[in-house]
């Protein structure tokens, strides 16, 4: 399964030390470079940075078709920009996701997308995680803004 990430799914787990959870259940994930230096070099000293800079799980990829990204930065950023190019490139399985815009872009353009919250649901349905509330509320604690409605409809999915 070819899975592409954005910076706010690995900030965010990476923010309540769950940045493993992406490695248990996908093995592997790959970022595009604006990815990868949003989190390592802008975000440098922050909670995460170093982490995945050594992440050996996480593939850095530069982007060939840059004329893509120049056109989906008319309403993404270049980080969203680049992992739907990315994902675009290596016709991957999921994107993952949380920024609306880039979720909507997405799913136009035939993605299959999830976000840190779907991860979470995910990881408990799996057996990796016993309680998804726990980690929505030390998202939440750490800052991460998540409106309570995608947190009312993620915990009826989780079954909590």
């Amino acid at each position: 399964m070819i899975v592409v990430c954005d910076s706010t799914v690995l900030i965010g787990l990476a923010k309540i030390e769950k940045l493993e959870l992406l490695r248990e259940v996908f093995s592997k994930v790959c970022i595009p470079g604006a990815v990868f230096h949003e989190v390592t070099e802008k975000g440098a000293n922050k909670p995460g940075s170093e982490v995945i800079k050594k992440a050996h799980w996480i593939e850095t990829i530069p982007i060939k078709d840059r004329t893509q990204v120049g056109l989906l930065m008319v309403s993404l950023e270049m980080g969203e920009a680049e992992v739907l190019a990315l994902a675009r490139e290596l016709r991957a399985d999921l994107i993952l996701v949380d920024e609306e815009k880039a979720r909507k872009s997405a799913v136009i353009a035939g993605f299959n997308v999830m976000g840190l919250l779907g991860l979470f649901i995910l990881a408990k349905n799996l057996g990796l995680l016993k309680k998804v509330k726990p980690l929505i509320e030390e998202l939440r604690a750490k800052k991460l803004r998540i409106s309570d409605r995608v947190v009312t409809e993620a915990l009826r999915r989780a079954g909590e």
